[in-house]
């Protein structure tokens, strides 16, 4: 499952600087086309519009890409860091198998409530 996680983790990056882009270029489409009170034009107005249309484009997408996560039952944790839990069952207890991008497999694990800083090798699994 790791390749298919690591395929998403690149999508939603790449959503998310897709996002910020366009988030930024309406900041700059805002500030260059205000009026003197301080007004966007009408002109800008219409460009602004079609850049929140894209970005809601964007942010639609992004999600997309968070939900594919949830279809695969696995959870991001942590998207800068790669760190993406699984769940599994140890004994009785629902617990989650740990993954930190740049890992070439799953070593770790942790409960529900310690997380990343609780993890413990596979070995004592």
């Amino acid at each position: 499952m790791l390749p298919k996680v690591r395929e998403i983790l690149e999508g939603v990056r790449s959503q998310r600087e897709k996002i910020r882009k366009a988030d930024q270029q309406k900041a700059v489409e805002e500030l260059c086309w205000l009026d003197e009170d301080g007004t966007v034009s009408p002109k800008a107005k219409q460009q602004v519009s079609h850049l929140e249309e894209l970005l809601e484009k964007e942010v639609k997408l992004f999600e997309q890409h968070l939900e594919q996560f949830a279809g695969l039952g696995v959870e991001l944790k942590d998207l800068d860091e790669g760190l993406v839990d699984f769940y599994a069952v140890r004994g009785d207890k629902l617990v989650y198998l740990c993954w930190k991008e740049g890992e070439d497999q799953i070593r770790h694990w942790h409960d529900l409530e310690s997380g990343f800083g609780g993890r413990r090798p596979m070995a004592e699994f």
